[in-house]
């Protein structure tokens, strides 16, 4: 059985899509064969069976040429088509696939719906994602699917945690709402000495010149930081360092962040409605903004410490159980081989 993935970066030093390295590298280990096609290649470590293709950044029409050119050229190195997140690779190349008799499936889980995606979904046989908001959640042959977070790498630290340190990572831009985490610590700063706030991720610089105008008190106090973006493998360290992690993403956003901090047994505070039944509901801000994110942030940090580590435990132990890189890998394997296809590897004979 051989698979083709599509995506956008082979890379894991990527601060946003370095995770998805891992992802290959397991399903790697389910197939005989996988080919990548993908816009960047950058570093990796992955197991001779996958072979690299970029398209390279010359221009839409040329990528779109070259997509096509090796969809056929592979065409007898794969039987499944994988792509992750761009609705692109399909709306060039789903027709082609589908000539080919290929079993076609995409991953897409954000919740902003445009013609693109409307049109490139009509050439997938199978749509996976994982928050109830994404905009294919509705759409024929959609099937949610775990998070597939690697809980081996984020996982507790044997190291100090610094109770009164909060911490945010994701991109860091408008839809993220880094404005409300500011003015929640700016009220919080009142009741509880000595709170901080670490930001991590990739930055809009209009965004965080008009955050640093209007907060300027706060980061040239050195309350809070905005550190930059950094590796997917150095971010436990970080999860595991803070007392809280905040993720304030407009609702219906399931930022994989959170579960990678719920993971290393950090407790979430979350905007999103799309976390509800994942995040307990008294950490979940649904209105109130800047006052009731700062209530809530002043009772978790005030818990004792035996709530606060059976809070962090019971949330490690929800991911491992529901979430995990391996329930994702059984899962995505299970609806990628298609039911004419001869089950060629143990791991596919194990399993049906």
């Amino acid at each position: 059985m051989k698979l083709l993935i599509c995506t956008q970066a082979v890379d894991e030093n990527d601060p946003i899509l370095g995770f998805f390295c891992r992802w290959i590298g397991e399903l790697a280990t389910r197939f005989e064969r996988v080919e990548i096609i993908c816009l960047r290649e950058g570093a990796h470590h992955l197991p001779p069976n996958v072979r690299i293709h970029t398209l390279g950044l010359t221009g839409t029409l040329a990528r779109a040429y070259r997509l096509k050119h090796l969809a056929w050229e592979l065409r007898m190195d794969y039987d499944v088509v994988f792509v992750h997140m761009n609705p692109e690779y399909l709306a060039v190349a789903g027709g082609l696939w589908k000539f080919l008799g290929k079993k076609v499936t995409f991953w897409y889980n954000h919740p902003a719906k445009n013609f693109r995606l409307d049109f490139g979904a009509l050439f997938a046989d199978r749509i996976f994602y994982t928050s109830p908001y994404a905009a294919t959640a509705r759409m024929r042959s959609a099937e949610q699917m775990p998070v597939g977070i690697d809980t081996e790498l984020f996982k507790p630290a044997n190291a100090p945690r610094d109770r009164r340190a909060l911490y945010l990572q994701g991109r860091v831009m408008p839809s993220k709402h880094i404005e409300l985490a500011l003015a929640a610590l700016r009220i919080l700063r009142g009741k509880v000495p000595g709170v901080t706030l670490d930001i991590v991720g990739p930055q809009d610089a209009q965004y965080v010149a008009e955050l640093t105008t209007r907060f300027r008190d706060l980061i040239e106090s050195g309350v809070v930081q905005f550190l930059g973006p950094t590796k997917n493998r150095e971010t436990p360290a970080l999860d595991a360092a803070h007392a809280i992690a905040l993720n304030l993403a407009a609702a219906g956003h399931f930022d994989k962040s959170a579960f990678e901090a719920m993971a290393c047994e950090t407790p979430v505070v979350v905007t999103s409605e799309a976390f509800a039944g994942i995040v307990p509901d008294e950490w979940i801000v649904r209105e109130g903004g800047a006052d009731a994110l700062a209530s809530k942030l002043e009772r978790l940090l005030a818990l004792p410490e035996s709530e606060y580590r059976a809070l962090g435990a019971a949330e490690r132990a929800s991911v491992v159980k529901k979430h995990s890189l391996v329930a994702l890998i059984d899962a995505l394997v299970k609806e990628l081989y298609p039911a004419s296809m001869p089950l060629t590897n143990a791991y596919a004979k194990e399993y049906y």
